[in-house]
C-alpha cells in the first residue's frame, strides 16, 4: 500500500488493472478493485496497513472491464458498500444496450463480462458523486466510461496511458472511438491536478 497523497494510496497487490484506496472522511473509496483473483490479495494488503476492506463505503469504477471491475461485486457483497458505474456501461452489462461494435470489445463480450455489482448508482454525465469528489464523463473507451477526480488527484482508467509521465490515449484498437479518446486525453490533460492515477501505468505525479 504505497501512499500518494494525504487521502489517496495505490494497493499494489491487485490483480488486473491498478487499484486505489481513498479515504475521503465519511467515504471510503476503492478504485477499480481489478479481478476476483486479486480480492484477497487486497485484503491482506490493507490489513498489514492498518486498514480494513470493511472500512469501505464506495466501490469507484472507471468502466466495466473486467479487469478493472470483476472483483466489485463480491467486494460489494462483502461490505455493503455502494457501487458507482457509468449508465452506458450497466446497460451493456444488463443487456440493455448492445456491446460496442467494435472486435475488440465483440471479443471481449464472448469472453465474458463481469457480475454486476449490487446497491449500484448509475454516473450520467458530468457529476459531483459528494463533495471533493467529482466524476467526469470520459467515453472514448467504452460508452459508459468515467474519470474522477479527488481535489489534486486524477483517477483516468483507460482514458489514458502515461509516456515519459505525459498522457498519450490508448491504442486505437481499445477504444470504443478513436475521436472521442483523443478529446478525452484532451480534456483530462488540460486539468490542474498533482497526480495521475492510471488504470495500467504506474502513478505520477505531475509536480
Amino acid at each position: 500500500m504505497k501512499q500518494l497523497t494525504r487521502s489517496t494510496h495505490w494497493l499494489t497487490s491487485a490483480v488486473g488493472a491498478h487499484c486505489y484506496w481513498l479515504d475521503a472522511g465519511s467515504h471510503v473509496a476503492i478504485v477499480d478493485p481489478g479481478m476476483t483473483a486479486g480480492l484477497n490479495r487486497v485484503a491482506r494488503e490493507l490489513r498489514a496497513a492498518g486498514r480494513s476492506p470493511y472500512e469501505v463505503t464506495d466501490i469507484l469504477l472507471t468502466h466495466y472491464d473486467a479487469d478493472h471491475a470483476a472483483a466489485a461485486a463480491e467486494w460489494q457483497r462483502r461490505t455493503g458498500a455502494r457501487t458507482w458505474l457509468g449508465a452506458e456501461d450497466a446497460a451493456v452489462l444488463t443487456g440493455a444496450a448492445s456491446v460496442p461494435p467494435t472486435p475488440f470489445r465483440q471479443a471481449m463480450a464472448v469472453l465474458g463480462q463481469p457480475e454486476l455489482p449490487g446497491r449500484l448508482h448509475l454516473i450520467e454525465g458530468d457529476v459531483e458523486l459528494w463533495p471533493g469528489l467529482v466524476a467526469l464523463h470520459t467515453p472514448g473507451h467504452t460508452p459508459g466510461h468515467h474519470s474522477f477526480r479527488a481535489d489534486d488527484v486524477l483517477f483516468v482508467g483507460d482514458s489514458f496511458q502515461l509516456k515519459d509521465g505525459r498522457p498519450v490515449p490508448p491504442p486505437a484498437f481499445l477504444q470504443t472511438s478513436v475521436r472521442q479518446g483523443l478529446s478525452d486525453v484532451a480534456r483530462l490533460g488540460a486539468l490542474d491536478v498533482d497526480w495521475y492515477c492510471c488504470g495500467h501505468s504506474d502513478p505520477v505525479r505531475r509536480r
